[in-house]
């Protein structure tokens, strides 16, 4: 025999080996029993350091798990930008002694509006704009009021900003994932403001969506007493029942109190609510209104480190700050003494406790309430795992969400299994009896094609899902396909008088070129889905990309090589055809 024949059985030998070494961990379910005794390694029979750690991934339909998706509201971060720019200008009027009377932020348009400047103050509030932010805020001119300037963003500043955050909001986001040890999640970008979450094998779904959801957003501000709390809490009923608003303490709801009150409240002042649960039931009781400065004195951004303490048998968060954060709240807690300050996050007062003393420390904490003693450390975890990571640059909210439970995703495995091995079995029969004994070595090279697709799958990590299966079958199909027209090429050279020999070298040549632009055009239709796909639309050209790739050498190498065996070592004269 050539030696070039000898060399392509050596190969093909090869990779049976290799893709059976590669498919020992996911047939005897190593990964599972590897996760099992992840506390106990040596507790695994010694075989298994010599396979790899890791078999083919299933994915959400198959596994089970849960898929949302997310939308980036940038509303407050365009806010906290502006809010920013103001603390920049203040700080100018006072380094240069200008003289104004006010500057705000109108909250809808986010313009900032400064009154009271005389007109050298406003030629030189102009220059340091543009100065400074140029690029960032447009500048309008009042024909009417000589001594207010109006700044508004522009919008390239608008479209970079929100790039910007979609981006951040997306890293954020796979940090806390990967934090939270999900197997194999997927994190991706859907447009231009969507982001995209899918988290196979999850056994607490609503844990972590609060952990993905939560802002994370730090703030201590001071409390405004210069409204009584009764009087606060009979505005708030006022304007729930005047305009017919929930009764809940949402986001939303919060918000449209605020409007509705903005008016009747002191300049620069919110209201937020401290929530109430029962501590059995967990169901929400109540909410404590506190009316606060807009402003916040210190932020999370100035965290050093979060971590969990205990104290009486009570878990709580204990925040360290770095330099900046501990000279803020240091000066914060000493101009404030005997005022409350609010511990809030995402909006919501978590404690408003007295400043008895100046805290020079750097230190502060935040209590969970009263309750299991195992929830609330589990929320101390999370509310740790959240800080730590920071917070999100912006609000995310829940567009859809979809759960697959694990006795679906078996399910689904179970008929995938038997739809392909259904489909196998007539494609089998028909080759056998129209083909007689090529149909034979079409159906083992088939065998051969599906057990290198699931090495590869194996190899490379990939996810197969249930549309992934169904890229399995079709690119058996087109294997198939591929022998089927090469035998009718052989069938033909046959009838035409020529031998074995010449009637296979002919049949394999003449054919590969119509199977080579079939198998290109659907491979480059795979990348295509590959590129901007998403979830079971990217597992099905995955599957369809390797099955490709693979049936090109099982259909027209591996099939070639038997045919070149028989005509070559036994000198055949006839092909059962």
């Amino acid at each position: 025999m050539p030696n070039a024949w000898k060399w392509k059985v050596v190969l093909l030998l090869g990779l049976i080996l290799i893709s059976a070494y590669l498919l020992v961990p996911t047939m005897f379910g190593f990964a599972e029993k590897r996760e099992m005794a992840a506390n106990d390694i040596t507790s695994l029979p010694w075989y298994y350091s010599y396979f790899p750690d890791k078999g083919i991934n299933l994915g959400l339909d198959l596994r089970g798990g849960i898929y949302m998706e997310f939308e980036v509201d940038d509303s407050n971060a365009v806010q906290n930008k502006v809010d920013l720019i103001i603390s920049d200008l203040k700080r100018f009027f006072e380094r240069n002694k200008v003289k104004f009377d006010s500057v705000t932020q109108d909250t809808k348009t986010n313009r900032i509006i400064i009154t009271g400047l005389t007109k050298d103050g406003r030629s030189e509030t102009i220059s340091f704009v543009n100065e400074q932010f140029r690029e960032m805020l447009n500048t309008i001119l009042s024909k009417t009021n000589t001594s207010e300037l109006t700044f508004a963003p522009s919008k390239g500043f608008l479209k970079r900003l929100h790039t910007l955050i979609v981006k951040q909001s997306l890293e954020k986001v796979r940090n806390r994932v990967d934090r939270y040890g999900v197997a194999e999640p997927s994190i991706q970008m859907l447009g231009s403001d969507r982001i995209a979450v899918e988290l196979p094998g999850i056994k607490d779904p609503e844990r972590a969506i609060g952990i993905i959801k939560q802002a994370g957003q730090l703030e201590f501000k001071i409390v405004d007493d210069s409204v009584p709390q009764a009087k606060l809490v009979q505005m708030i009923a006022d304007v729930r029942k005047a305009n017919k608003l929930p009764n809940d303490y949402s986001i939303n709801t919060v918000d449209q109190i605020n409007e509705h009150l903005k008016d009747k409240l002191p300049k620069d002042t919110i209201i937020a609510f401290e929530t109430q649960y029962d501590p059995i039931t967990k169901k929400l009781t109540g909410g404590v209104p506190y009316l606060l400065d807009r402003k916040a004195l210190v932020t999370g951004e100035m965290l050093k480190n979060a971590q969990i303490d205990a104290q009486n048998n009570e878990p709580y968060v204990s925040l360290t700050f770095d330099a900046q954060g501990t000279q803020k709240f240091g000066e914060a807690t000493e101009k404030n003494v005997g005022k409350r300050m609010a511990i809030m996050l995402d909006g919501t007062v978590m404690k408003a406790p007295v400043i008895r003393e100046p805290i020079l420390s750097g230190r502060a904490q935040i209590t969970l309430g009263y309750g299991n003693f195992s929830d609330l450390r589990k929320e101390a975890e999370d509310l740790v795992l959240v800080l730590q990571e920071g917070a999100l640059p912006a609000r995310l909210v829940e567009a859809t969400k979809t759960v697959v439970g694990p006795s679906l995703g078996a399910d689904s495995i179970h008929k995938g299994i038997v739809a392909t091995i259904a489909g196998a079995i007539i494609v089998f029969i028909f080759m056998l009896i129209y083909y007689k004994g090529s149909g034979l070595i079409a159906n083992v090279a088939l065998l051969i094609n599906l057990f290198f697709i699931l090495s590869a799958l194996a190899l490379f990590q990939a996810t197969l899902t249930l549309p992934g299966i169904a890229g399995i079958v079709l690119t058996l199909g087109m294997a198939v396909d591929a022998n089927v027209l090469i035998f009718e090429r052989i069938r033909e050279e046959l009838r035409s008088g020529k031998g074995a020999r010449a009637a296979v070298d002919s049949g394999y040549h003449n054919a590969m070129r119509t199977i080579i632009d079939a198998n290109v055009t659907t491979l480059i239709a795979g990348l295509v889905l590959y590129q901007f796909g998403t979830g079971p639309i990217k597992g099905f050209a995955v599957t369809l990309i390797i099955g490709l790739s693979v049936s090109m050498y099982t259909a027209c190498v591996c099939t070639r090589m038997v045919y070149d065996f028989f005509v070559t070592k036994f000198k055949m004269s006839k092909i059962s055809i």
